[in-house]
Formats: structure tokens, C-alpha cells, sequence
């Protein structure tokens, strides 16, 4: 009966330890996520800063009128993206833009992205330029809206 008790505290000895030092992690992680918050939206972030960058983002693409927005050029690059794709650099300018990246080591699936790009409802993906490199491709694409 001892032995049980024994066996039990130590067992939630163990879990108390483990919830503390997730706790901690957990403690790191917000202080950090805060830091990110408030370099953006200033030192007052507010109660729901995820929201607020929401909404700042719609001010800022809405004042931008016509135009590609940038989070969904990201997002048009992200969905056929595979681990091996690096963005590098984004710029849009108006209603075109260019993008350079880098694909590697499974270069043998370039161009499974790229036809993948083309199938974009919402933008035209052209490559621009394709360098082959020790490692994977450098590229430069150009995007315009549909």
C-alpha cells in the first residue's frame, strides 16, 4: 500500500514538473509572440492583436486600390509548395510583380511546381530566369493578376 503511494506521488511529482517547465515554454513563446505584436502595431497591441493586423491589412489594401495583394501571392506560392522551395525575395509594383526564390535539392520537381503555378486561378506565374546552382535552382518569376 505504501509502495503505491510512493509510486503515485512520484508519478505526479513527474507531472507537475512537466506542466512547470511547459508552462515556461509557454510563458516564452506569448512574451515573444508580443514582442512580434508590438514592433508592428506599437506599443499598445490590444486585446486581440491578431485581429487588429487583420484589419490593418484591409486599410492598407484597400488604400492600395487595384493592385496584387502580397499575402495572396504568398499564399498562391505556398499552395502547391513543397519543402524544397525557399522564397528569397517578393516586390510588387501595381498590378505585376516579381518574385525570386530558390528549389532545392529535389530539383527534378521544378517543374511539377511550375505547372502547378499555372493552374492558379487568380495569378499568372512566369519564369523569368532559372539559374542551376550547386544544391537547387535559383528562379525569378513574374506575377500578374488573372
Amino acid at each position: 500500500m505504501i509502495w503505491t503511494a510512493v509510486i503515485c506521488g512520484l508519478f505526479l511529482a513527474g507531472q507537475v514538473v512537466r506542466y512547470s517547465l511547459y508552462r515556461a515554454q509557454l510563458m516564452e513563446i506569448e512574451a515573444q509572440t508580443d514582442v512580434l505584436y508590438a514592433s508592428v502595431l506599437g506599443p499598445d497591441i490590444g486585446q486581440s492583436p491578431f485581429g487588429r493586423l487583420q484589419f490593418e491589412h484591409g486599410k492598407l489594401a484597400a488604400r492600395r486600390g487595384l493592385g496584387l495583394d502580397p499575402l495572396s501571392v504568398l499564399a498562391a506560392l505556398s499552395r502547391p509548395a513543397v519543402e524544397s522551395l525557399r522564397i528569397e525575395g517578393v516586390s510588387l509594383t501595381g498590378k505585376s510583380g516579381r518574385v525570386r526564390g530558390f528549389f532545392g535539392p529535389n530539383v527534378d520537381h521544378f517543374d511539377d511546381y511550375l505547372n502547378a503555378l499555372s493552374r492558379d486561378e487568380q495569378f499568372v506565374f512566369s519564369l523569368e530566369k532559372r539559374e542551376d546552382v550547386f544544391g537547387g535552382i535559383l528562379f525569378s518569376l513574374t506575377v500578374e493578376p488573372q
